[in-house]
Formats: structure tokens, C-alpha cells, sequence
């Protein structure tokens, strides 16, 4: 870490000075893992409407797709589910790198019994891998004797030997398609899937590095499954009640609500990972790629789940290690509590530490703590600084740290973001809905982390803020209804995670929410003017009302992502 003044002048020779904090990390060696439900690839008469036929054009564009978007994702491991035809899957193999190799689990080459377990026609898992990074160890059908909790498609097990740490180690990676509806008998099939899981890593892999991957068809928060109209706990809860042990990185997704299928809005393609790789799991790292951005009509020609992206840092040198999982950066107020967390391996003990001036001096938080236990509870101290450091440090071996990576800033007054700007009625332009939006805008002297927070109707949720969301002073984000209702690259300005906002003409309330489900900032309207944003008057003023866009400057209907006099920010 480094710390300097920097100076600037301009043209009349005012200046100003600013101390500039700067986190100098060492090059990572990312691997990244894919996995992707391919919705009965290949299959001759199931599957996407517009891309299932015996063969030729039709059936091209569920293998041309899928082609574009593995070949362009550069994952080093893909697992695949609902793979049906082994010559569509070749088909797509050859249109990849020539580093990538891969099988289904009925190719008797690598898998000895698995046409026992996998029929030419059925629903398979598969593999895919870049062979300059992984070696092919073997491959086997494992909890065969459940399969009928797993649906009929027990997972298949592939070994590796990678470069982790600077040395050659062993990695396995199980590709699971758990059993999908949200009936009650298909939910106690997946909890007894995953108690069969968690049983045979405990007993089998219990200190391995393993990556479990594909699709889970339920959620962690709470089980897509409901009874008496109030939904069940997740079919997950034995790795989640393990955190020591099991890691979901994708959880992050759940939390905020990114969906990963066409359809629905609960998150149902999942990574568990145990907790020698979740220590190497890259804050930030989780990512749903969106194919139906470039594809045309993609659920109907490719698929109806998106493929889903983890990353992990296997660079620096063998030994044990800890990785800080949050806080990485944000805002935090003075008397609240701060939750420390992390992963680590081969240490007994960690020490927490805090800086308020940039990483000059070190303040012992708390001298010891079980490296195991993951985390610890905090109050933020009576300190005003934009220059805080927080580190997990190692008992044994003061080199071996973590240290928050993004500028995290402790303040005595609450920062204050405020709904500024609503166009709840677009119905000229193309698109339609697309072109609602609401402006949200930082009305405080600090940055604000908006990860989780979200954007509510009167009765549901429209939007969800991304992991990493920062909102800084004095600046705007505008959420639109759909792509469609801007120009991609605005700056400032997102598309509505649930694909639109939904805002009645008639009237409703627009509700801003922190990811704890307080109301930040609201705003109920009972009439709109087609293509008049209501405006905050005076502009920007957190305490102010609403007036039509119209009546606060002439002439201008809305202002998305720009001050209200058409100004920039």
C-alpha cells in the first residue's frame, strides 16, 4: 500500500490537494469455472422450440450458440447438465479451442460404467476442459444407489491435477443435476440428494479440494418449494449449517436476487466448493452471463437457464493462507456493527486489525480469534476517516494477511441516498416499459455500497443492486424498466434485474430499500402525464417533493442520469 498527496492546478492556478490511497496487489492466476444447463442439448424432439429438430439448420443453432458463448467465456473447466446427443456435444467440442477436451458420462472411454447409468437418449452430465491447465485423472458415476433422489441423473465425478500454489495438486470437480419442480416429494428428493452428497464428501473428500457444480433446482435463502402458501427451508441447509467445511460463492447471487434461468426469478444454479477452495474464491468473482444480450431469442434456440461463472486465485506460494471476504470496501457509521469474514487454511488463529490512516499505523481489533470460526462481530469506532484498512492476519506469521482491497470509509453521520427523479408512464416511445425509470442519487459526503439494496413497488421487488454497487458523493444511477430504455455503456444507468419496474400509471410507491429490508427513501404518486418524469423541486434536495419534470424547467419531460436543468453531474 502506498500513500501520496496529489496536487492539481488548473487554468486560473486555483488548486487542491488530495491523499490518494493506493493498493498495490500481486498478479493473479485466475481459473475459472462454468457451469451451464443446456436444456436437452441435442435432443431430436425436447427442448428450446426453435432449436430442436432431427438434425440440420435448427438443431445448429442450440450447438452454434452454445459454441459462442463457452468459446467466448474462456472458462478452464465448464460443467454441463442435460446434455442428451454425444454428436451435437463433438460438434461443439471441435468449434472450441483445440486445448479443450470433454466427455458425457455415458463415453466409456472416461467413465467405465457410466453407460449403465446414462442412456444415449436421456439427460447426462458432461465436462468440459482446458487441457493446458487441468490433467485428466478419471472419471466415475458416484451415489449411483441414489439416483432416484437425484432424479434419475446421478453426478459424475471427474478428477484433475492442477497448479495451485505454485504446485502440481489434485482437484476434483462434481458435476450434480439435482431433482427439478417445486412439489413436495420433489423436494424431499432434493434434501435427501444433498444429504447424500454432504454424506459422501464427508467420508470420501474430506480435506480434498472439490467443486460441486450445475444445477441444484432450489435456492439457499429459502426453498422454492412452498407448504400452506409459505415456503419451505432450503433443501441446502446441511452445507449451509457447515460454513467450516462448505462454501456456496454463488449465494451472492441469491442475495441479490440475479436470477439464473429465463423464467423465474430464483437463483437455481449453484457452486459449492469446501473450504480448501473457498479460501482461494475471488471476492467478486461470481458472475451470470447474459448470452440473450447477443443471441436472438435466445431461451427459445439455446436455453432456458444462463450459465453461471466462479473465478479463483491459485497464484503465490504453497502453505497455509487466509483471504478476507468482507468488508472489502463501503461506508460504515460510527456505533454499528461491522461483521468481519473470511477463509483460511493450515492456520489455528487469526488476529484482526484496523487502520484509520491508510496502513501507515495498525490497531489491534481483536488479538485472537479461531481462524476456523470465520467470523467476527464489530462495533465501528467514534473515528472519521475515508482512509480505513482492515486486515485478517495469521497468529503464527505476521506475513500471512488479508487486507480489504476497496476504499472503505468510517463516518459519524449517516450517508443519505434519495429517490430524486420517477418516470412511471412511457407508453410513445418503442419498448414501452423499457423506458420507466427511477434516479436514485447520493445526497451525502461519503460513497454508499448499495450491494443488495433494492428497488421496490408498492407490493414487490423490481430491482436488485449488484454485488460492488458503490454510489459515490454526489452522483446519480438511474435503473430503467429494460435495456431497450437506454443506450448501452450510459454511464451511470443499469437495467432493471427483474426485467422490469412494472410502475402503474395510476398510481403507486416507489420504494428504495437496504439489503435488510429498511425503506432508505419512498415516494407515492397518484396521477402521471405520458412521458413526464415527476422531479424533486428543488433538484437534488432530499427533503423536498415532487413536481412534473414540465413544471421545474419548460420544455424538458425527464432528466435520467442528469441534473434537472439537462446539466451534467
Amino acid at each position: 500500500m502506498t500513500i501520496f498527496d496529489a496536487n492539481v492546478r488548473d487554468a486560473t492556478g486555483a488548486t487542491a490537494t488530495k491523499q490518494v490511497v493506493v493498493i498495490v496487489q500481486p498478479p493473479l492466476t485466475l481459473f475459472t469455472v462454468g457451469q451451464w444447463n443446456l436444456e436437452w442439448f441435442g435432443a431430436p424432439n425436447q427442448g428450446p422450440v426453435n432449436s430442436t429438430s432431427d438434425g440440420g439448420w435448427s438443431d445448429d443453432l442450440q450447438v452454434t450458440g452454445a459454441t459462442k458463448v463457452i468459446g467466448g467465456a474462456w472458462a478452464h473447466v465448464w460443467g454441463l447438465v442435460e446434455m442428451v446427443d454425444t454428436a451435437d456435444f463433438n460438434t461443439l467440442l471441435s468449434g472450441l479451442p483445440s486445448t479443450y477436451n470433454g466427455f458425457l458420462a455415458n463415453n466409456t472411454t472416461y467413465v467405465l460404467s457410466g453407460a449403465s447409468q446414462y442412456s444415449a437418449g436421456e439427460q447426462k452430465p458432461g465436462i468440459l476442459y482446458d487441457t493446458t491447465l487441468l490433467t485428466y485423472r478419471g472419471a466415475q458415476v458416484i451415489l449411483t444407489a441414489q439416483a432416484a433422489d437425484f432424479g434419475g441423473r446421478p453426478p459424475l465425478r471427474v478428477d484433475f491435477t492442477t497448479r495451485v500454489h505454485g504446485e502440481d495438486a489434485p482437484l476434483t470437480v462434481i458435476v450434480t443435476h439435482m431433482k427439478a419442480f417445486e412439489d413436495r416429494t420433489s423436494y424431499d428428493q432434493r434434501q435427501r440428494a444433498a444429504a447424500a452428497l454432504k454424506g459422501y464428501l464427508d467420508q470420501w473428500l474430506p480435506t480434498a479440494r472439490v467443486m460441486v457444480i450445475g444445477d441444484w433446482n432450489d435456492d439457499l435463502d429459502h426453498s422454492i418449494t412452498t407448504q400452506n402458501g409459505v415456503a419451505l427451508a432450503s433443501p441446502y441447509l446441511n452445507f449451509l449449517n457447515d460454513p467450516t467445511h462448505y462454501t456456496f460463492p454463488t449465494k451472492v447471487l441469491t442475495d441479490a436476487n440475479t436470477r439464473t434461468t429465463t423464467e423465474y426469478d430464483d437463483v437455481i444454479d449453484h457452486t459449492l466448493v469446501t473450504d480448501e477452495v473457498a479460501v482461494d474464491a475471488v471476492p467478486g468473482g461470481v458472475q451470470v452471463l447474459r448470452p440473450d444480450a447477443t443471441i436472438p431469442d435466445y431461451a427459445r434456440t439455446v436455453s432456458d437457464h444462463y450459465p453461471v461463472l466462479t473465478r479463483y486465485d491459485l497464484s503465490g506460494v504453497p502453505g497455509p493462507r487466509v483471504r478476507l471476504t468482507a468488508p472489502l470496501g463501503g461506508t460504515f457509521v460510527t456505533g454499528t456493527p461491522l461483521t468481519f469474514t473470511w477463509h483460511s487454511v493450515g492456520m489455528t488463529t487469526v488476529r484482526i486489525e484496523a487502520s484509520y490512516d491508510g496502513g501507515h499505523t495498525w490497531n489491534v481489533v481483536t488479538a485472537s480469534v479461531s481462524a476456523a470460526a470465520g467470523t467476527f462481530r464489530w462495533t465501528v469506532p467514534a473515528v472519521e476517516s475515508d482512509l480505513v484498512c482492515l486486515r485478517v492476519v495469521d497468529t503464527a506469521n505476521a506475513s500471512r494477511f488479508s487486507m480489504s482491497t476497496q476504499r472503505i470509509w468510517f463516518t459519524r453521520a449517516p450517508p443519505r441516498v434519495i429517490i430524486n427523479e420517477v418516470l412511471a408512464n412511457e407508453p410513445a416511445l418503442p419498448g414501452g416499459t423499457a423506458h420507466e425509470f427511477v434516479e436514485v442519487y447520493n445526497a451525502s459526503s461519503v460513497p454508499v455500497d448499495l450491494s443488495g439494496w433494492s428497488l421496490w413497488d408498492a407490493i414487490n421487488w423490481q430491482h436488485f443492486f449488484a454485488p460492488g454497487t458503490v454510489l459515490q458523493p454526489g452522483r446519480p444511477l438511474v435503473v430503467f424498466g429494460g435495456p431497450a430504455g437506454f443506450t448501452p455503456g450510459t454511464p451511470d444507468t443499469v437495467a432493471s434485474s427483474g426485467g422490469t419496474l412494472s410502475l402503474n400509471n395510476t398510481s403507486d410507491i416507489v420504494q428504495l430499500k437496504r439489503a435488510d429490508g429498511g425503506v432508505v427513501d419512498s415516494v407515492e404518486y397518484f396521477s402521471t402525464v405520458d412521458a413526464v418524469s415527476i422531479n424533486r423541486s428543488p433538484d437534488l434536495s432530499p427533503d423536498a417533493g415532487f413536481v412534473p419534470h414540465t413544471t421545474l424547467t419548460p420544455g424538458r419531460q425527464s432528466s435520467p442520469g442528469r441534473r434537472a436543468d439537462g446539466g451534467a453531474f
